[in-house]
């Protein structure tokens, strides 16, 4: 069940967004998709692997499971390792490693997430050496100064190797279902770690009871040369 969803998600993925939030981001769009149309245009052009290498921006795409279309995103700061991606109208990941720790403007935001160390999302681990679980704490806004946070133990499961393409790399990595649970309920992530590294160059991952899971790809890794 889990091999099958995410050989199915591994299609789904085709468009992007364009604008501007900062100059870095706009440099990048302009780059990435030069002359692009306004956004209520038809067609957008195709994303390319030289496109996005000629822009020198780490670059994520991501898609809620009910978005048509994903949102292509740059890196346009970072803090303590903490990098957050912006799209062009004003849509937001922040990330630490391949592990989302805030979004915003993605339907209902996810204020802040954290996770017990290590986790092999945040710093890649090679799959072998893995720990057995992480806990992890997504913080919700409520009526409440800190919001509602929920905990969850997550348990590894590691499924078969699996060869993918993510924008024209072909990246050998070995599938990782993530199980969690705690007092709030249950969930489950997925994960396609490298086979020699464990970096996570693909995953569905949770954002809350409302948002359900984001389908998350690395494009261009973020290695601190332009924030």
């Amino acid at each position: 069940m889990r091999r099958s969803l995410f050989a199915a998600l591994a299609l789904l993925l085709a468009g992007c967004t364009d604008g501007a939030v900062n100059p870095i981001v706009g440099a990048a769009v302009r780059e990435v998709l030069p002359g692009r149309a306004a956004p209520e245009a038809a067609a957008a052009p195709a994303l390319t692997r030289e496109a996005i290498t000629r822009a020198d921006v780490a670059t994520i795409r991501a898609r809620l499971l009910g978005d048509e279309r994903p949102t292509i995103l740059f890196a346009a700061s970072e803090n303590g390792g903490y990098v957050t991606y912006a799209s062009s109208i004003r849509q937001a990941l922040t990330l630490r490693g391949s592990q989302i720790t805030a979004s915003r403007g993605l339907g209902y935001d996810l204020l802040s997430a954290n996770s017990s160390r290590p986790d092999p999302l945040a710093t890649p681990i090679p799959p072998g050496r893995w720990p057995a679980e992480v806990t992890r704490s997504y913080e919700f806004s409520a009526f409440a100064p800190r919001g509602r946070v929920e905990t969850y133990r997550c348990r590894f499961e590691f499924g078969e190797v699996r060869e993918v393409t993510i924008l024209e790399v072909r990246h050998v990595g070995v599938e990782v279902a993530e199980i969690c649970e705690g007092p709030a309920g249950r969930f489950e992530n997925l994960h396609l770690a490298d086979l020699e590294t464990g970096f996570v160059w693909r995953s569905l991952q949770w954002l809350g009871t409302r948002q359900g899971l984001v389908d998350l790809e690395v494009l261009l890794p973020f290695t601190g040369r332009r924030t």
